[in-house]
């Protein structure tokens, strides 16, 4: 295993501006190192309009600190792309990897 990309993965949470109104924003749970692999993707036509996506696998090193904080809700940025992370595993549940499916939609093409 190969664990020599750099990833990030974040949480979304909210600050406030200046008039006091609500403001999405990304920030980085933590960084890890990833083994990364193309998993596939499709082009589908919707809402007259050609659509794509990629899916990616994320391979990381478990750690007990960082199991029990994802969830599906987070996304992966890597190389400037946006990854919606979809699925979380744990092989084997053997507790040595995490297996982070990821995917990219067209219009969510970087940071």
């Amino acid at each position: 295993m190969a664990y020599n990309k750099k990833i990030e993965v974040q949480f979304l949470t909210e600050t406030t501006d200046k008039i006091g109104q609500l403001i999405p924003v990304w920030e980085t749970l933590f960084q890890p190192w990833a083994e990364i692999s193309c998993t596939g993707g499709r082009e589908y036509y919707a809402a007259a309009q050609t659509n794509s996506e990629n899916d990616m696998t994320f391979k990381i090193r478990f750690s007990r600190k960082v199991a029990g904080k994802l969830t599906s809700r987070l996304r992966i940025v890597y190389g400037g792309i946006v990854y919606n992370i979809v699925h979380i595993g744990d092989t084997g549940e053997l507790h040595r990897e995490l297996i982070l499916r990821a995917r990219q939609l067209n219009g969510e093409a970087s940071v």
